[in-house]
This record gives C-alpha cells, sequence and structure tokens, in this order.
C-alpha cells in the first residue's frame, strides 16, 4: 500500500491519472497533451515522464486505451481507457452509447480482452510491475469490470465519475485498492444508468467545497426542468445547466491548489445517486 497518502486516504498518484483520464481541452493540439482523449502515437512522450507503449482500439465498440510507461522514477506501469466519446477527433459516440447507458453490458470489456490490454495488464504482472488501471466515466466502467474480472494482475484501480456496473459485478468483485473519486454535485455519472460500484474508497472532490458558487450553480442546475407551457427562459435555464454539470464532470480539480476532498462511505454513495439530475 506504498501508493496510499496515510493522512488523507487518497492514491499519490490521483492529480497524475486525473490528467490522465479527463480532457483537458485547452491543450487539445498540444502533443504532450497528457489526456486520454487525444489521440497519441506509440512511442510519444506525455505529460513529460510517461511514454504511450501500446494503444489497443476496436472500432467496432469505440474501445480505446492505451499503455504508459513512466520515463524514469518508480511510478507504476499503467492502463489508461477512454471514456465516452472523443474530442480529437470527435467520434465513436454512438459505438460508446449502449455501454454507457446499459449498466450489465460488457461489450468494451470484451474488447480489452481481444484488443490485447488484457493480454498487457497480465504481462506486466508477470514481469513483476502490476500496473494501475485508470479511467473517466464510460473508461472507469470499463476499470471496474476489468479490476472485478481480474482482480489478482491489478495494483490498483483509480476511477472518475464512472458511470455503475451491474449490480451482480459489484457485489461480487474481490478487486483491491479501488479508488472511485466523484465531483461534487456529480449527476451525469448516476444518471447514465442505475448500475452499482465496486467496493473501495470512495471521495467527493472539489475546488473549494459547498461554496456560493457552487450553491448558485446548484440553483440553477435544480430549475432546469420543463413545464407543458413553453417557455424560451426553460430552455436556457436547461442549456446552462447542461453545461455546468459537463463541465462539473470533467473539471481538473486535484490539480488545483487546495483542494477539498472527503472520503465518505457507500451508504453515502447512494444519497449521491439518488439525488441524480432528473
Amino acid at each position: 500500500m506504498d501508493f496510499v497518502d496515510r493522512p488523507t486516504g487518497r492514491h499519490l498518484l490521483d492529480s497524475i491519472y486525473e490528467k490522465f483520464a479527463k480532457p483537458q481541452l485547452h491543450d487539445t493540439f498540444k502533443p504532450t497533451n497528457p489526456s486520454i482523449y487525444i489521440r497519441h502515437e506509440e512511442g510519444q512522450v506525455v505529460d513529460g515522464n510517461y511514454t504511450v507503449e501500446k494503444v489497443f482500439e476496436d472500432s467496432g465498440t469505440g474501445f480505446y486505451a492505451e499503455s504508459r510507461l513512466p520515463v524514469s522514477g518508480n511510478n507504476p506501469p499503467v492502463l489508461v481507457i477512454r471514456g465516452y466519446g472523443s474530442w480529437y477527433p470527435f467520434d465513436r459516440v454512438l459505438e460508446d452509447s449502449p455501454d454507457v447507458f446499459v449498466a450489465k453490458l460488457e461489450r468494451q470489456l470484451k474488447s480489452a480482452q481481444t484488443a490485447g490490454a488484457v493480454d498487457w495488464i497480465k504481462q506486466q504482472f508477470h514481469s513483476g510491475n502490476p500496473p494501475d488501471v485508470v479511467g473517466e466515466s464510460l473508461g472507469g466502467k470499463v476499470a471496474q469490470q476489468i479490476a472485478a474480472k481480474y482482480p489478482d494482475y491489478i495494483r490498483s484501480t483509480v476511477i472518475f465519475n464512472s458511470v455503475g456496473v451491474s449490480e451482480k459485478l459489484a457485489q461480487t468483485s474481490t478487486a483491491k485498492n479501488v479508488f472511485h473519486y466523484f465531483t461534487l454535485g456529480e449527476r451525469y455519472a448516476f444518471w447514465a444508468n442505475e448500475g452499482d460500484y465496486i467496493p473501495g474508497k470512495i471521495f467527493v472532490i472539489s475546488q473549494k467545497g459547498e461554496n456560493c458558487c457552487y450553491k448558485l450553480e446548484e440553483a440553477i442546475v435544480r430549475r432546469a426542468h420543463f413545464e407543458r407551457k413553453f417557455c424560451k427562459r426553460r430552455v436556457l435555464v436547461a442549456i446552462l445547466a447542461q453545461l455546468l454539470l459537463l463541465n462539473r464532470h470533467n473539471a481538473i480539480v486535484l490539480n488545483q491548489k487546495k483542494p477539498v476532498v472527503v472520503e465518505i462511505d457507500r451508504a453515502q454513495l447512494q444519497i449521491f445517486r439518488k439525488n441524480r439530475f432528473v
């Protein structure tokens, strides 16, 4: 457990993995952009200290992942799995959709198996370097499925605003060292499907907690519903709410100055899920 920060219980590499798992649009055209939403070439260096070793892809399901090795230091190898759609180029949304909205589907998991991603995990384990598996949103779902199916080969699993997996898989999972991170006020992960989450540490993260800006955003989100009578103002509020929620889903939080990180239990997570976007 040398990868756990003892005072907080957080994964020591969670701020690096957040940059790997989430999109960073302001750096879209920078070749070193570490986001998995950007296509990289094998051998390319990202984030200054990781090399993209292999690219795994299945055009039929939209599955896309990269294995990355540290250039220096003692960090482990890591498999980063892309979430819903791709910013550059923007594609695979239709292929991804079934796995997003149906928790029990395992199409992308099977793609991870056939495309070689699972074999790579096993190879790293047998070479004495069990990897971390990382993903956001849909990528987090696939990461959970891999961790539950192959728990003995993985060092740790770190996921951000993940959609759920089947309740059966969550209940029977024996995966260890799983870290769930949800942005404060997250809705999309819980709205997409009614799946559950494999056991692990659960953190709610935000830049400044429930401050005035957050409360204002929440007020807008809660007002974003349509009544029978058409109202242009309601439409504008709904659009604004969606933009706020999208930004919240993909926001880089742990790399900000002094983020607020609170550990919660599964009972508290269920409360978060009940407050999903309607």
